[in-house]
């Protein structure tokens, strides 16, 4: 899987690519939270849910989102030149 390349994302962004990938792997829909926590080098991203029904984990120091389906198969990575926008 080759990275794709951009400036930045918003969480907007990342929770709406999540959302499309659940709905077409399992067929689920709707709105749901993205909730966001801090690690010492990283940051978690989960689509609400019992199990989340996707993820993301952002690298700071090699500005990467690397994102996983609901049973945490990657489908994209990103390589972003200036992060997440409104962290």
């Amino acid at each position: 899987m080759r990275s794709e390349t951009k400036n930045e994302l918003t969480k907007g962004e990342i929770k709406n690519i999540l959302l499309k990938r659940y709905e077409k792997t399992h067929g689920g829909y709707g709105d749901r939270r993205l909730l966001v926590s801090q690690g010492d080098n990283c940051i978690f991203f989960e689509l609400e849910g019992s199990p989340p029904k996707g993820y993301g984990i952002w690298t700071d120091e090699n500005r990467r989102l690397f994102l996983y389906e609901a049973h945490g198969k990657l489908f994209k990575e990103f390589y972003l030149t200036k992060g997440i926008s409104d962290l």
